[in-house]
């Protein structure tokens, strides 16, 4: 039997007793972390000699999104990374939104070069960044042995770490999960780089990727479907090479590796039609896959998640923006989706099952209130909901849910729309929001409805 197919069952047999061991209404907490919505700087003015606007005039959008860490990385600042004075305006403008940076240093420079940036940041200036990264997709992308990647993970930690052994490195961002790569970074004994240097520091803290699901040619069946599974079925077998390194290496506690998603959109590639009704990456169904991606990232007790990107919108092919282009600069349906977890998802992470197959339903719990979301991803059926059933079974929306929440609401959710219910604990409903299709045509934001 192939090693990933007997971790598989081992976790899954390992979950079946923990459920029989549990009470059904109480399973594991899964806290939802303070750096889960994030978001990649990308396109700064000048990079690759290209037009960005961030620096101009985009903090504050950026900010009102709910972002907690930005990522400071990709191919572009990988061969090309600005000097001092800009990097110290971004970690600065960063921090003054009240987030933290994701900095990258770079695999085709030196470990000399990269902890010179760690002593630039963490002992030569009051702009200390604690979250590291080092490299961007150099399997697929860069077309790096194993070895190699293997070697300069190691170098460059070691070195960071000799200048301040406080930070936190992630690697190897990987363009996919890719089971050779990750296994043997994780797992064997010639290539990891799970366990510890030797000055006995871990040369990671955590791991990551990125994953962009489809090329130009898709459907929306593939947006609602194919795009939600391929994520999971990667993030389940990083977590299945995450937690045999674990074992392995006998880290526990605060030493558990970390994991997070330092990059990922619908698509590589847009198609054509860039249409609010469309499925390319401004479309309003993206938002949807985006709130998909943050749930299955709360329910896996991801680190953080920082899709691509803030503002990129000078190619069609590769506008991937959350905020559209100049000189508006309107906020797109993935900006809203990810503003409303942000702003309403707190706590604890709770599960949910819907039987339709194009209504989705998460949820998360904090001691003050219970946050629902519902999602219709049909293009015409207008669907009723009664809150009070769930768990109960109905002839209509039948909703399941992993731990027992006080809600007492029904109503109805329209195609192409989501809903945002926040409960206190009595039950009572306090705030209602929609944001739907219509509303993302009219470049309207989410608005409470009660």
């Amino acid at each position: 039997m192939h090693r990933k197919s007997i971790l598989r069952l081992s976790f899954l047999l390992s979950v079946l007793f923990v459920s029989c061991t549990q009470e059904i209404d109480k399973p594991t907490a899964k806290e939802i972390s303070p750096y889960l919505f994030g978001q990649n700087l990308w396109l700064t003015a000048g990079a690759e000699g290209r037009s960005g606007y961030i620096e101009q005039s985009l903090w504050p959008k950026v900010e009102a999104s709910g972002a907690k860490i930005i990522r400071i990385g990709g191919n572009g600042y990988e061969h090309s990374l600005p000097g001092y004075d800009t990097l110290d305006t971004w970690v600065k403008s960063i921090k003054a939104i009240g987030a933290e940076p994701l900095f990258q240093v770079s695999r085709v420079e030196s470990a000399k070069k990269a902890a010179e940036l760690v002593k630039h940041f963490n002992k030569d200036t009051d702009m200390y960044i604690k979250y590291w990264c080092i490299g961007n997709e150099p399997y697929q992308l860069g077309k790096w042995t194993i070895d190699s990647i293997s070697s300069y993970i190691k170098s460059h930690s070691t070195a960071m770490k000799l200048v301040d052994p406080k930070i936190k490195i992630f690697a190897p961002d990987a363009a996919a999960y890719y089971n050779d790569l990750y296994e043997a970074l994780l797992i064997s004994d010639r290539h990891s780089v799970a366990g510890r240097d030797s000055n006995g520091n871990w040369y990671i803290d955590g791991v990551t990727f990125h994953n962009y699901p489809n090329g130009k040619n898709y459907s929306r069946t593939d947006v609602i479907n194919y795009s939600v599974s391929k994520m999971r079925g990667m993030i389940l077998n990083l977590l299945e090479d995450v937690e045999a390194s674990n074992k392995k290496y006998q880290r526990f506690g605060d030493d558990k590796l970390l994991w997070g998603l330092t990059e990922f959109n619908i698509t590589y590639r847009n198609p054509d039609d860039h249409g609010i009704g469309g499925i390319a990456v401004p479309s309003f169904i993206n938002g949807q896959f985006w709130a998909d991606v943050y749930a299955m990232a709360m329910e896996y007790d991801a680190f953080c998640v920082t899709p691509w990107c803030i503002q990129e919108s000078d190619r069609k092919s590769t506008y991937f923006g959350y905020i559209g282009g100049p000189p508006d600069f309107i906020p797109h349906s993935t900006y809203y989706h990810m503003q409303l977890m942000a702003e309403n998802f707190s706590g604890e992470f709770v599960k949910m099952t819907t039987n339709n197959p194009f209504v989705k339903a998460f949820a998360s719990k904090s001691s003050d209130v219970s946050t629902v979301m519902l999602m219709n991803q049909s293009m015409n059926e207008i669907v009723e909901f009664d809150l009070s059933k769930i768990n109960k079974g109905t002839d209509g929306l039948n909703i399941t849910s992993e731990i027992v929440l006080k809600t007492s609401h029904k109503g109805e959710i329209k195609p192409n729309s989501t809903i945002i219910l926040v409960f206190d604990n009595s039950g009572a409903l306090n705030k209602q929001i929609l944001y739907d299709i219509t509303m993302a045509s009219e470049n309207q934001e989410p608005q409470i409805i009660n």
